[in-house]
């Protein structure tokens, strides 16, 4: 068996787990878990690594850790030191044996017991919830819109077929509604109605998007290429971007206001807990 199928057999993946948790036991089995001295080595910094991530390839992640600048080095030994920290505090609670199998479940309930407890019966004042609408009313905005049918060619001689179709069209004053009865079947929709920029970018690629945006309304117009082929447009209205009133989105603002608050007190909750420890880090670690 070649080491490629080795790899896809479940077994390996068992084996691969099984040795990621015996690194992960030897890593942190001999430390004092009742004092508050954390120890930070390269070697806890290399099995939180593979750890948060669910890959277990030390040579790739010592590759990854030596290109880390300083300021990455600097979170992730926080991020090392705050899951230790936080196992602790689980221990203390008695959420669970010291079994390293347990380790990251362990540390996944005292994280969520310190969010939930920090964030616990919060709420927002309507003046937090205005002033969150004031700092970020840009997350808010409604994309530019357009209400359009088209005629679709595709394939050789696609580009001179829509520009005679096009003399058609505006030569019968072919409604709206009757598009149907020209060109080829697209792939998406004939009709679309009050369609954001992006969705129609999605549909017939961004070139067409802008060029689509740009027309005039009330007649036919093109040949426009999109990335299947080449159309021709009837453009009924085009709404520009705009910003809407905050009673428009007041439901939505709250609630992106609460969770905000609700993450900044969880934030500050495990600085406080992470703080009552002494983190002794390994020469070179941090340069």
């Amino acid at each position: 068996m070649t080491v490629r199928a080795f790899l896809k057999e479940p077994l390996a993946h068992f084996l691969l787990a099984g040795g990621a948790l015996f690194l992960l036991a030897a890593a942190w089995g001999g430390e004092d878990e009742t004092g508050r001295h954390i120890g930070i080595d390269r070697e806890d910094l290399l099995v939180f690594m593979q750890g948060r991530a669910q890959v277990y390839d030390e040579e790739t992640f010592a590759g990854l850790l030596d290109r880390m600048s300083a300021e990455e080095r600097q979170q992730l030994v926080r991020d090392a030191a705050l899951q230790k920290a936080l196992y602790r505090e689980g221990q203390a609670l008695d959420l669970a044996s010291a079994d390293p199998l347990v380790r990251q479940r362990v540390v996944q309930q005292m994280r969520l017991l310190l969010m939930e407890e920090a964030a616990a019966d919060m709420s927002v004042s309507e003046e937090e919830v205005r002033e969150y609408f004031a700092q970020n009313g840009n997350q808010y905005r409604f994309d530019p819109s357009m209400t359009f049918t088209h005629v679709f060619f595709q394939g050789e001689g696609a580009q001179e077929k829509a520009a005679e179709t096009l003399k058609t069209l505006r030569g019968r004053a072919v409604p709206f509604e009757q598009a149907g009865q020209y060109g080829e079947r697209f792939l998406y929709q004939l009709n679309y109605s009050d369609a954001s920029q992006p969705i129609v970018a999605s549909h017939f690629g961004e070139d067409f998007a802008r060029a689509a945006f740009a027309l005039e309304t009330g007649s036919w117009q093109g040949p426009v290429r999109s990335e299947y082929g080449w159309h021709v447009v009837l453009p009924v209205s085009v709404d520009a971007p705009r910003s809407p009133a905050f009673a428009d989105v007041a439901d939505r603002v709250r609630e992106d206001a609460l969770a905000e608050k609700r993450q900044q007190a969880a934030d500050r909750a495990l600085d406080t807990m992470l703080a009552r420890y002494e983190i002794d880090v390994e020469d070179g670690i941090l340069r």
